[in-house]
């Protein structure tokens, strides 16, 4: 396997991670928690761009 797919996989990963602390947060009601998530999800949808255009 690739160094880019092991890239791929683990930042897969992190969004995969970033929605379910999202849904963690909504749930508790905690806007900290929520807020930084989905900061840290769009951040890790940013980085998957130069992927994406390859």
């Amino acid at each position: 396997m690739s160094h880019m797919r092991y890239q791929l996989i683990g930042l897969i990963g992190f969004i995969v991670a970033g929605v379910l602390f999202t849904i963690v947060g909504v749930r508790a009601g905690d806007l900290l928690t929520t807020l930084g998530s989905v900061i840290w999800t769009l951040s890790c949808l940013i980085w998957l761009i130069p992927f994406i255009k390859r």
